[in-house]
């Protein structure tokens, strides 16, 4: 019976996976955590299980959103401790790019020119790298970006 009532709100799950990044989880988690949350709510209301009107997705998406909010919060500050790393591997998040991700050979070809290039800045300029990687805010990070675009055109997907 839950798992009936999951297939009805398996499209809240899914929109929150495509709007939402959690590092390292699946499909299979969304799904995971996506069951326990019904599981949940129906515990605390199951007079929503009998209902015809379709409050249960209102529920559903509210409960659910918060749920991932609070685990998005919980990795956040993790990385805000002294866990934060400077640099994801493209490998470990390839998964976000469209078309799959990168080659091998690409990989390589791209992790050199980023060897290159970084060996090439100054002290200043370096910092600011670092920076970008981490996805922070600074002033000059347009100026950045623009030079990255021009330097990694080959890598672009369009």
């Amino acid at each position: 019976m839950l798992e009936k009532k999951y297939q009805e709100v398996k499209g809240i799950v899914h929109k929150c996976r495509k709007e939402y990044y959690l590092h390292l989880w699946e499909v299979e988690d969304w799904d995971q955590e996506g069951m326990l949350c019904l599981y949940e709510l129906l515990e605390e209301h199951p007079e929503l299980m009998e209902r015809k009107d379709k409050k249960i997705y209102t529920y559903f998406k509210t409960k659910f959103r918060n749920r991932i909010l609070d685990a998005i919060r919980k990795q956040e500050s993790q990385k805000r401790k002294l866990d934060r790393q400077v640099y994801e591997e493209v490998s470990e998040i390839s998964h976000r790019i469209t078309d799959g991700g990168l080659l091998l050979d690409e990989y390589y070809a791209l992790h050199e020119m980023l060897k290159k290039y970084k060996k090439g800045l100054n002290k200043n300029d370096l910092e600011l790298f670092e920076r970008l990687v981490a996805d922070e805010r600074f002033k000059g990070r347009r100026r950045l970006l623009k030079e990255l675009s021009i330097l990694l055109k080959d890598f672009s997907p369009y």
